[in-house]
């Protein structure tokens, strides 16, 4: 069997592309950087220099291919123009599609996220039944959202999907822009005073990689297709997750918090300043993001996948002792 893997020098990609090589899987991974210190490596693996915006090079990548894993995204959320999102989640995941289809892909798996589907109403977790209920917040949501309409539409053409909606994800890997866990486990082991918005009773769901890597490849080996899942793990609030961090790297830093809408304002003033003078930095759209309730349950996964989850206390302790960072 061979497989296609986009996004390999990304969080979750690197991880399902090693995964794969060692179930004996044969993997043409796609990178736009062959000589990156981020591509997997492994004798089961071969690298394929190329992106998802050039057909010429997915049609190289994807020869022999009996299923895809599209995990590759640009996810900048300091980003202020939509036309790298568009580009890269929209008319990237378009031309794979269309390439998958040319190929007689058996399947297709899309990396997707959880935010797609919004904020949590209220303390309701969401579920893959829930429909949107706000506008989106910022581009990345949107495009991905859109992403997500082009898999489905391929669907009616003859290419089966499986979309797999994942939540913040933490865990051992390579260092990447989208390992925000991972980098606040560092600051809290490292720092003596750690400010945040008040806003930290928030509840957001956090999952830990190799469930998710599980996830993908049960997506791909099960007769299941068209359909879509959530996968996450424990919801939790960003106080109790502080409070675990501390206990578990016998951390003594001290968690200071600021007026959230004051930390708002000053974010506004900044973005605006940074437009003036060219230069990107933390928005208040990303402020939203970061400080918005999404808990959500996994039970159709578990039914259909047979999806099992790690607790987080075990996920935090193996990824604190990968991070090398108790005190």
């Amino acid at each position: 069997m061979k497989v296609l893997v986009t996004g390999s020098t990304g969080y979750i990609g690197h991880q399902l592309a090693l995964t794969l090589a060692k179930e004996h899987i044969t993997v043409h991974a796609l990178c736009r950087d062959i000589h990156s210190p981020k591509v997997p490596l492994h004798e089961k693996i071969v690298l394929f220099e190329g992106d998802i915006c050039n057909k010429t090079s997915l049609k190289r990548a994807i020869k022999d291919c009996d299923y895809v894993f599209h995990t590759a995204a640009y996810t900048n959320l300091k980003c202020k123009s939509i036309q790298n999102f568009y580009r890269a989640n929209v008319i990237g995941t378009e031309n794979l599609l269309e390439v998958s289809l040319q190929h007689g892909i058996k399947k297709f798996v899309f990396t997707s996220s959880l935010s797609v589907y919004g904020p949590s109403y209220k303390d309701i977790p969401i579920t893959e039944e829930q429909p949107r209920l706000s506008s989106y917040a910022n581009d990345y949501e949107l495009t991905k959202s859109m992403a997500e309409e082009r898999v489905a539409a391929y669907a009616k053409q003859g290419l089966p999907y499986v979309i797999l909606n994942v939540s913040k994800v933490y865990g051992p890997g390579v260092k990447t822009f989208s390992n925000g866990v991972n980098r606040l486990i560092e600051l809290i082991a490292k720092k003596n005073v750690l400010f945040v918005p008040n806003r930290i009773e928030v509840t957001s769901n956090y999952v830990y990689i190799k469930d998710v890597v599980k996830a993908h490849i049960e997506a791909m080996k099960r007769n299941l297709a068209n359909e879509k899942y959530i996968v996450g793990g424990d919801n939790i609030s960003y106080s109790r997750l502080f409070e675990k961090i501390k206990t578990l790297t016998k951390s003594q830093t001290k968690i200071v918090k600021f007026n959230y809408g004051l930390v708002k304002t000053c974010l506004a003033v900044s973005s605006f300043l940074g437009n003036i003078i060219g230069k990107s930095g933390l928005s208040p759209q990303v402020l939203e993001a970061l400080f918005v309730c999404r808990n959500s349950l996994s039970d159709k996964a578990k039914r259909e996948l047979k999806y099992r989850t790690t607790s987080l206390e075990k996920g935090l302790i193996e990824t604190i002792n990968s991070l090398k960072v108790e005190s």
